[in-house]
């Protein structure tokens, strides 16, 4: 009877390292795009806080104005006359030796 003689196959050091270097080619290319990628949107997030920022910031500067504009004693006194009230002096207290 005939005896079935099999080769062993040698891994080549070569091959491996052709497989090694092709896989991480492979990788290097999906992380530089999901990167990319993750950089565009976070640019984009940056940009919408920018501009929300800077909507707030004009809001913050207007509404600082009108309580500039309210804080005047005149403001107040032509406000309070319109509604139909007046100051009476006896009533008065003056803070802080205003």
């Amino acid at each position: 009877m005939a005896k079935i003689i099999r080769k062993k196959r040698k891994l080549r050091i070569q091959a491996l390292i052709s497989l090694f270097f092709f896989f991480s080619f492979i990788f290097y290319l999906c992380a530089m795009t999901g990167l990319k990628s993750y950089n565009v949107t976070l640019a984009k997030k940056v940009e919408t806080k920018q501009e929300h920022l800077a909507d707030v910031q004009e809001k913050v500067t207007t509404l600082e104005a009108i309580i500039k504009e309210l804080s005047n004693y005149e403001a107040i006194a032509k406000i309070a006359e319109k509604d139909g009230m007046r100051a009476i002096q006896s009533n008065v207290k003056l803070l802080n030796g205003e």
